[in-house]
This record gives C-alpha cells, sequence and structure tokens, in this order.
C-alpha cells in the first residue's frame, strides 16, 4: 500500500514537471515563430526595348515612381556575342559574359508539345537528364553550352539557378514575346531562371498567357489578367522569379508592317499595360524582404544604330532607396553591367557567389533625382561615344600631316619650316585638352568643338608666355601640365577621363575605371619626355633633378599601378621599365649583367606584391587583376593561360585594324628620316642635348614595352611615341631655324 501510494504521488510529480517543462517553452516557441526572417523573395520583370525617356512620363506613374524612387542604373549589355536578347539572358545567368543560342531558345513546359511531340522527351534524348511534369525545361541547353565552351570565356549559364538550388530555393519563369502566328518562340528571358541541367521548377511561358485579336496590330499581346493569374498563384511557392512581359519586343518585330502613327500608339498602349503590373506587382509583393528588378537588357535597332547601346535596371525593395546602383565591377555610380545582376540576386538571397562570376553585388549610392543624372550620365556617355571615332581619326591624320610637313619643309624649304612650330605644341596639347573639356557637360557638338580649340590655343599661348626658354620651356609645360592633370584625375576618381574621348568607352565595356591605355601611353610618353627636358633646363642642380626625377617617376608608378586609383598593371609593369631605363641614361649609370638581373627581379617582385597587394583586398574591393589572381588561385594554370590567350587575340586584332598602328609606325619612319636629312641636325642636336636624347631613346622603350605587357598595346604604344616624336620634331625646326 505504501509503494503504491508513493507510485502514484512520484507519477504526479512527473506529470506536473513535465506539464510545466512543456508551459515555460511555449511561449519561446511562439517567440521563435513570431521571430523567424521570412525568407526572401526575387522578382526580375523583364521589359525590354523600354527607354530612358518612358520613365519620365507622367502619365505612366507606377513606372515613375518606380525608378523615380528606386535604386537605378544603366546597364552595359556586353556579352560575349550579339548584344540580343539570347545572349543578355545567357550572360545574367552565367555571372559573367556568355553566348545563347543563334535564335531564341526553345523554352517548353506543361501542357506543350514541340512538333507533336512532348518537350519532356525531346529534352531528355538530348541531355539524358530526366526533369519533373511540371518542370520548365530549355531544349537548346547543348547547343547553349557548346556556344560556351570556346576554350576561352568558359561561362557556364544557369550557374545562378544552380546556386539557388543547391541553397534549396525555388526557380519559376512566365510570359514570354511570342509571335505564334509566325512560329517564332521568343522565351529568352527564362533562360536566367535555369540551372546549369536548364531545367526551371515551375512555371508559364506558353500561350496560355497570350491573348489574340485578328483585329491586333500585333495579333497576340501578353493577357494581362491571365499572368497575374499566374503570378499570384506561383508567388507563394518559389524564391526567385522571372517575368518577360514581351509586348515591345513583339511590337519591335512587327515594326515595318506598321505607320509610324500606328506604332507610337501601340508602343504607349502596352506602356499603359506593363505601368498597370508594375503597380499590382507592386501592391501584392511583400516589398519588406523581397526585391522587385524590372530590367531591359538589349538595345533596339534604332538604338544600336544610334549608338546608345546601354540597358536599364531599376530595383526596389528591402535595403533599396531612391538613389544610383553601383558596383566594384564598375566603380561608376550609374552604371553596372550584365554580369552583375546574379551575384546581386544571390548576396540577398544569402547564397555563396558561383566561382566563375565576374560580377560583383551592388550597392546603392544615395541621391536625388536620380533619374535625371542617369539621363545625364548616358546622354554624355553617348555623346562621348558617338565623337571618339571621329576625333580619334583626326587627330591621327593632323598627326601625320604635321610630320610630313616638317620633314617636306626642313629638306625643301627650312626658312617656312618655324611656322609649323605651333602647330607642334598644339598636337602636343590636344590630349590635355581633351581631359580638360570633360569639365563641362557639353552634348552640343559645335560648342564642344569650339570649347576644345580654344582650350587648345589657350594651352600653347600660356606655354610660350610663361616661357624664359622659348625653346624648352613650352614643351615642359605641356608635358608636366598633361602628367599632373591625369595623376590630379585619376586620384580623385577619374571623372574628366569618364568623358574624354581619348579614355575608355563604358558601353563598350573594356574598361570602367583607372587609366585605359590611351591615357596610360600619354602619361608614359609625356613623362619621360617632360622629365628629360626639365632635366636638360635644370643642368646645373644635380641634387634637385634627382630628386625631382624620383618624384615624379615614383608619383606616376605609384598611381599608375595602384589597385584602388590607375589600376593598368601593364601600364604598370611597361612604365617601370622605361622609367627605370630612362634613369640610367639620364644620370649616366652603368650596370653590370648581375645589376641588371637583380632589376629585373626587383620589377618581378614589385609587380607580384600589385597583385598580392589586391588580391588581399575583400573580394568586393578588388580591381580586375586581383580577380585574376582569385581566378588562377581557383582555376590553376588553365585561368592563367587563358587570360594571356584572349589578350594576344585582341593585341593581333587591333594592330591589323586599329589607326593607332599608323601613328606608331609612322612616328618611327619619322624619326628614321629625320636621323639622316637634313645632314648631320638631329646627331648635333642630340650630342648637345644627353638628357634630351635620353628622353627619347626611354620614350621609344617605353612604346615598346607598352606594346609587350599590355592587352591593347598598339593603342598605348602610338600615344605614348606622340609626346618624344612631336617634341623631337619642334626641338628640330628650332634648331634648324638658329642655324639659318
Amino acid at each position: 500500500m505504501f509503494y503504491e501510494r508513493t507510485n502514484r504521488i512520484l507519477k504526479t510529480a512527473a506529470s506536473f514537471c513535465m506539464l510545466l517543462i512543456l508551459f515555460s517553452l511555449l511561449p519561446c516557441v511562439a517567440w521563435a515563430a513570431e521571430n523567424k526572417e521570412p525568407q526572401r523573395q526575387v522578382i526580375l520583370i523583364n521589359c525590354d526595348y523600354l527607354s530612358s525617356e518612358d520613365l519620365n512620363k507622367p502619365e505612366f506613374a507606377h513606372l515613375h515612381s518606380f525608378f523615380g524612387d528606386g535604386s537605378i542604373a544603366l546597364l552595359n549589355t556586353n556579352t560575349a556575342g550579339a548584344r540580343n536578347r539570347q545572349n543578355a539572358a545567357a550572360t545574367i545567368s552565367a555571372g559573367r559574359v556568355a553566348s545563347g543560342t543563334t535564335v531564341e531558345p526553345l523554352v517548353f513546359g506543361p501542357r506543350e508539345t514541340i512538333r507533336g511531340e512532348d518537350p519532356l522527351v525531346v529534352f531528355q534524348a538530348r541531355t539524358g537528364m530526366t526533369a519533373d511534369s511540371g518542370n520548365l525545361i530549355v531544349l537548346d541547353l547543348p547547343s547553349i553550352q557548346w556556344a560556351n565552351n570556346d576554350g576561352q570565356n568558359k561561362a557556364e549559364p544557369g550557374a545562378l539557378g544552380d546556386a539557388l538550388h543547391k541553397k534549396g530555393l525555388k526557380t519559376a519563369a512566365i510570359g514570354n514575346a511570342d509571335l505564334p502566328g509566325n512560329m517564332l518562340y521568343q522565351r529568352s528571358a527564362a533562360l536566367i531562371a535555369m540551372d546549369r541541367r536548364g531545367i526551371i521548377d515551375s512555371g508559364n511561358v506558353s500561350e496560355e498567357v497570350l491573348r489574340y485579336d485578328p483585329r491586333d496590330p500585333l495579333s497576340y499581346r501578353t493577357d494581362n489578367k491571365k499572368l497575374k493569374k499566374v503570378y499570384s498563384q506561383l508567388q507563394p511557392e518559389v524564391d526567385f522569379m522571372v517575368i518577360d512581359l514581351g509586348d515591345l519586343v513583339r511590337l519591335e518585330q512587327k515594326r515595318q508592317d506598321l505607320s509610324t502613327e500606328v506604332y507610337l500608339q501601340e508602343r504607349e498602349k502596352i506602356l499603359h499595360d506593363y505601368d498597370d503590373f508594375i503597380g499590382f506587382l507592386m501592391d501584392k509583393t511583400d516589398m519588406s524582404h523581397s526585391l522587385i528588378l524590372i530590367t531591359t537588357t538589349t538595345p533596339t535597332v534604332q538604338a544600336n544604330t544610334d549608338n546608345r547601346l546601354f540597358g536599364l535596371i531599376g530595383v526596389q525593395g528591402e535595403g533599396m532607396q531612391e538613389g544610383l546602383l553601383a558596383t566594384p565591377t564598375t566603380r561608376k555610380p550609374g552604371i553596372i553591367t550584365l554580369t552583375d545582376i546574379a551575384p546581386s540576386i544571390g548576396a540577398f538571397l544569402n547564397i555563396p557567389a558561383d566561382q566563375l562570376y565576374i560580377g560583383r553585388p551592388w550597392h546603392v549610392v544615395p541621391a536625388v533625382n536620380n533619374l535625371d543624372m542617369m539621363q545625364t550620365i548616358e546622354n554624355r556617355t553617348v555623346f562621348t561615344s558617338f565623337l571618339r571615332p571621329p576625333l580619334v581619326k583626326g587627330y591621327v591624320l593632323l598627326h601625320l600631316v604635321a610630320l610630313a610637313s616638317v620633314l617636306f619643309f626642313l629638306v625643301f624649304d627650312p626658312k617656312k619650316v618655324i611656322y609649323l612650330a605651333p602647330l607642334l605644341l598644339g598636337l602636343i596639347a590636344v590630349p590635355l585638352t581633351w581631359l580638360l573639356v570633360s569639365i563641362a557637360p557639353i552634348t552640343n557638338l559645335w560648342l564642344f568643338l569650339f570649347l576644345c580649340l580654344v582650350i587648345d590655343v589657350a594651352l600653347v599661348l600660356l606655354s610660350i608666355w610663361l616661357a624664359r626658354d622659348r625653346v624648352i620651356d613650352p614643351l615642359i609645360f605641356l608635358c608636366l601640365a598633361t602628367v599632373a592633370a591625369l595623376l590630379l584625375d585619376t586620384v580623385t576618381g577619374g571623372f574628366l577621363q569618364r568623358y574624354s574621348v581619348l579614355s575608355y568607352d563604358p558601353m563598350a565595356g573594356a574598361r570602367f575605371y583607372g587609366i585605359g591605355n590611351e591615357y596610360m601611353g600619354v602619361l608614359l610618353g609625356a613623362a619621360i619626355t617632360g622629365v628629360s627636358l626639365l632635366i636638360q633646363r635644370l643642368k646645373r642642380s644635380p641634387i634637385v633633378q634627382y630628386m625631382l626625377v624620383s618624384i615624379l617617376f615614383l608619383s606616376v608608378l605609384v598611381v599608375l599601378g595602384a589597385p584602388q586609383w590607375g589600376s593598368n598593371f601593364g601600364g604598370f609593369t611597361a612604365t617601370f621599365l622605361a622609367f627605370g631605363y630612362t634613369f640610367l641614361r639620364l644620370f649616366q649609370i652603368r650596370l653590370r649583367p648581375r645589376d641588371v638581373l637583380v632589376g629585373l627581379a626587383v620589377v618581378g617582385v614589385l609587380c607580384g606584391g600589385v597583385f598580392a597587394l589586391d588580391f588581399m583586398r575583400p573580394p568586393e574591393l578588388r580591381s580586375h587583376f586581383g580577380q585574376f589572381a582569385f581566378a588562377v588561385q581557383t582555376s590553376g594554370l588553365s585561368a592563367f593561360t587563358d587570360v594571356v590567350a584572349r589578350k594576344l587575340a585582341m593585341n593581333y586584332k587591333l594592330i591589323r585594324y586599329t589607326i593607332w598602328t599608323r601613328v606608331l609606325l609612322s612616328s618611327l619612319l619619322a624619326l628614321g628620316i629625320l636621323f639622316y636629312r637634313p645632314v648631320g641636325i638631329f646627331r648635333r642636336l642630340l650630342t648637345k642635348n644627353p638628357a634630351i636624347a635620353a628622353g627619347l631613346s626611354g620614350g621609344v622603350l617605353g612604346a615598346f614595352t607598352a606594346l609587350v605587357f599590355n592587352d591593347s598595346g598598339i593603342v598605348a604604344a602610338a600615344t605614348a611615341i606622340i609626346f618624344p616624336a612631336a617634341t623631337l620634331f619642334y626641338l628640330v625646326l628650332r634648331e634648324q631655324a638658329t642655324s639659318l
């Protein structure tokens, strides 16, 4: 009896303790449930052929507020091939420049057939993979893989989808730009959501989301009611969804069949439909834990003709605010690339970046009136790109004519050659002129040309007015002023180079920051020429000479090689060798073979140090050669050989086709002729001025090293030779004039 009672008491106590523990845990469970962070979601709406002008129209209130109140940027649309929808989608999907199929890919989902066959069966036959019945599949996956298996780029479309699937996240794609009446499938946008197997978890890209009307100029267009219904069904189940609204693409396909009036009317209708859908999306999406992206990834045929190659991107949602998007890829607020989209989506969804990505996650630079700022950036960039070919060709032609004219008059009419002296000074001042004119936000052709002429003449007159020695001082002023302006602009963000016709083009996308090869050559040639002239001028002050040369050369090298400033590794290497040789020649320092080997070892250590310094920085701060070092670490020697092969191919192409080849060859030819005619004047000038002779040989060596070490070496070599060549011709004609 006693044991039974004790047993009942113990059971009661145990039950009471269990209930006490359970009730004490319930608030914790509830608290955990309440505080569990909701799953984030990304919605990407593809609106190809939307233009920046459309965003400022007040009748499209949702579009205007989405971009005006959100984070926006111009989109560099560079791919591994042509600028078209399929290549753009493949590039976003791969996180690096990629190619799609030659025509838009075949993407199919449930309840569809292709030439009477089940797409899932065809997909399995082509790829050897089995998809679930609710999946979307990309039938052209093998063709896409072959298109990117060129041995150099090694892009893998589907990398973004793979990263999402590895994290257990779901993908979807809805909408299309099909023209069923023409049997034309246009479903490229769906590639963005596929994984490397060519599979998308769910969606609807079929004709079911279209409506047909024989009286409609487009015949088929997106049925917004059906698209909204499909979105509402899928939205709770997926983490990343791509929506292709498609109608602007259909309109562009039909443009040749429509009158201008009908085309403009239909475009207005389509934009109203887009505006309505975006308003619906903003209303139905929890923006506190989501991102909505609106992109236009492909320029229209007319935009291509007008050389307006930028796309657009706008983002709203968690962490976004009114401002401009920026990434370490471009270091330019208001400009990002297609390759930055996948890493940015991954970063928002807390997914590790794929090792093949070359893009970087974006951040927001707050800015008021961001739409106006973005359009200003676009207009100025397009204007500069429009001016670049004719102005550069004109400058090259003028350079060739000037050298030929000096040679002609030196031989046949020496008394008149002195009248060409201001022309040579003007040619030397042109790179600085094109830098300084970028201060003014001009997009008027004639005003720009007039201002260039005024600045160039003013620089020449100022150099003459400040000169005590009328022969050397104008050259010293122009050379060192060019060096100082380039260094100052580079360390302060490169604003002037951004809009200079002698700099890189962010629409082409070969370079976005630092010192481009054109100005790198200018910096090298101007620094060596200016220093050698200055040493000749200060020949009685050896200590001052050492200090000035050391400070100037070191300043150029630091700015040129620093990843956060010049970020030009090839230019740094070429300039280091040219500066070292010039320094030894200027101060008549002789080296033994062992010293040369030690010097080359020092060059190697310094170059390796630049790589190491950039590589050790956080990934989001690395420059392109820090990224290259990371690629070598992760992919081995193949990454190195791929880059070398690509750069050699680029150099070969440029040597064959660029106009800068003529500058380099003609300058070297003119210097060779000058060595023999007029007889003795060249030798006499260099004998009297050993520092100038050292500068000439250093400049020629610098052009050669720039050719060898830069990926667009012929460009840097040609701009590097301009300063020593024009300077020497100026000094020769001055020497000839004094000897008459």
